[in-house]
C-alpha cells in the first residue's frame, strides 16, 4: 500500500486523463477565440477604412481621425488578440505538465516493478 501522498500508477494515469481533459477544453476554446479574433481584425480594418472615407481634412487629418473614431473596434480586436496567445500559453503549459506527468508514471512504473508488484498506467 502507499505511503500517504504517495503518488501509484493509477493516481498518476488519472490526473494525466483529467489533464488531457483540459488540453482538449482549451484548444477548442482557442479555436473559438482565434475565429474570434480574426473576424474582430477585420471589423476594425474595414471601420477604420470606412472613418477615414467620411472624413475630411488633409490625409494625416482624416487617417487620425479615423484611428480615434474605431479605437474601441480595433481594442476589441486586439484584446481577441491576446486572449488567443493566452490560450497558446495555456495549450503549451499543459503540454508540459501531461510530459512530466508521463515521466512520473515511468519512474513510478519502474519503482512498482523493482518492489515485486504488477501494476500498470
Amino acid at each position: 500500500m502507499p505511503e500517504p501522498g504517495q503518488l501509484t500508477a493509477t493516481s498518476v494515469a488519472q490526473h494525466l486523463l483529467t489533464l488531457s481533459r483540459q488540453l482538449d477544453e482549451v484548444t477548442t476554446a482557442l479555436n473559438a477565440k482565434d475565429l474570434e479574433a480574426t473576424e474582430l481584425a477585420e471589423e476594425a480594418k474595414v471601420a477604420e477604412a470606412k472613418a477615414f472615407v467620411r472624413a475630411e481634412g488633409s490625409v494625416d487629418l482624416r487617417k487620425n481621425l479615423a484611428i480615434i473614431d474605431t479605437h474601441q473596434v480595433r481594442l476589441a480586436a486586439k484584446v481577441a488578440e491576446a486572449t488567443v496567445r493566452g490560450l497558446i500559453r495555456t495549450v503549451r503549459t499543459l503540454q508540459s505538465r501531461i510530459d512530466v506527468g508521463r515521466s512520473h508514471g515511468a519512474t513510478v512504473r519502474a519503482e512498482t516493478q523493482l518492489a515485486g508488484h504488477s501494476g500498470g498506467v
